[in-house]
Order: structure tokens, then sequence, then C-alpha cells
């Protein structure tokens, strides 16, 4: 089994920075202008009845999605690359950890996978919790994509040490397809994917929100053995 700890990585945040401004001004806008005519267009054609209809139907339905869908990456690269503004706040790790996999379960159950919480007994960390939501939400997509026919993921809250400091570890690990010893340093970077239909954005923006909180992520993987991400975030001091 490779294992790997992101904090090895340089920083990639001023590397594609200069490109959000041009994204924003250059494709955003006219994307948003696109989309919005492609809608009033099917609005207008309202129920098609011919069979040439029905097929001008169904392209501009496939082309709005498709605009949709870049879109949603453009947005999540714009997210990437912007100044995060983060809130600090005593959070517990196991109710927060609880509560995203609370509000995703049937989400995640509908794509075949079985998952399991194991809360631990932890300290609290200081930090944003709707960013640290994110974080987590984001690792449990990426092992559900990993598992494109079903599997279990489990998720556990411990309590460690990194760098001969208290911290607390979040464990995401799925039974799917695994990552070759080769690319996990490169999962980290943006538009890297090892699952089909992935944006390549989840895993870096996760890692700079872990940055963010003073931590890191570990990968242990395997090809065809399943993967385990783990979110390292520093205990909170505890007052004396």
């Amino acid at each position: 089994m490779t294992a790997f700890d992101a904090s090895q990585l340089g920083s990639w945040e001023q590397d594609v920075a200069s490109l959000a401004g041009m994204l924003v001004h250059e494709v955003k806008n006219p994307l948003s202008t696109l989309n919005i005519s492609s809608q009033l267009i099917i609005e207008e054609l309202g129920s098609p009845e011919s069979a040439r209809e029905q097929r001008t139907f169904r392209r501009l339905e496939m082309m709005q999605s498709e605009i949709q869908r870049i879109e949603k990456i453009v947005s999540s690269f714009l997210q990437l690359t912007r100044p995060q503004k983060m809130e600090r706040d005593s959070i517990k790790v196991s109710r927060l950890v609880e509560e995203v996999i609370s509000r995703n379960r049937e989400a995640i159950e509908l794509e075949g996978v079985s998952v399991l919480f194991q809360p631990g007994k932890v300290s609290n960390v200081a930090g944003d919790s709707s960013l640290l939501h994110q974080a987590i939400l984001n690792l449990i997509i990426n092992g559900c994509s990993a598992m494109p026919a079903g599997g279990e993921l489990l998720v556990r809250v411990n309590e460690t040490t990194y760098r001969g400091f208290p911290a607390v570890v979040i464990e995401v690990t799925d039974t799917g397809v695994g990552i070759t010893e080769e690319a996990i340093p490169r999962i980290f970077r943006p538009y890297v994917s090892t699952t089909e239909g992935g944006t390549g954005l989840g895993l870096p923006t996760t890692l700079r929100i872990v940055r963010l909180h003073g931590g890191t992520i570990m990968v242990e993987s395997e090809p065809e053995q399943g993967s385990r991400f783990s979110i390292i975030l520093p205990a909170e001091e505890q007052d004396k």
C-alpha cells in the first residue's frame, strides 16, 4: 500500500490565481448568457410535436446541460482561487462529521454505497465549520466516485499526534478502484482526476481548506483495493 503526506506538496495557488480573473470575464459571463438564452428557447418551443421539433428540443436540452456543467467547473475553479475568509469557532469534530453524513446519506446510498460512521471522543478543533463541512463532504464524494459499482465507505474520527502535537484525524476509507503510486502526488493538482467525469477540483479545494486550518491530508491507497484519505487537524489548545 502506498502512503503519501500532502504536506510534501508545494503551494500551487499562485500558479493558477492569475487565470481566475480571465475566467470570470472571458468565460463565466458568456456562459451565463448562453444558459439563459437556451432556457428561453426551450420555453418558447413548448411541447414539440413533429419529429424534427423533438430532435431540436433534445439537442437544446443537451446543450443547456453541457453549458451548466461548464458553469459548475468555472465556479469551482473560482472558489479554488478566491481568497478564503475563515471564521474561527470551537468545533466538535464527531458532531460535524455526523451532520455531513446525515445530510447526504440518502444520496450516498442511492449510489449503491453503504456508509458506516465510527465517531470518537476527541478534542475540539478551532476553525470554520462551513469550510470543514465542505472538505469532509468532498472526501466522501471522492470515495463514492471511486466505487462506481457500489461498495462500503467507512468514516472514522480519532485522536492522533502530528509532528509531535495533539491532533484529530478524520479518516474516509473506500473499497474502490484505488490509486497508483505514481498518480497519488498529482491528485491534489487542479484538473487531475482518477475517476470518470470528475472535475479534478474537489481534492485541491479540500487540501486548501485543510491547510487554512493548519492541517494536512494523508493518503493510503492500493490499486483495486481501495483508498484511505485522512484529514489531520491540530487539536484546539485546552485552557489551563
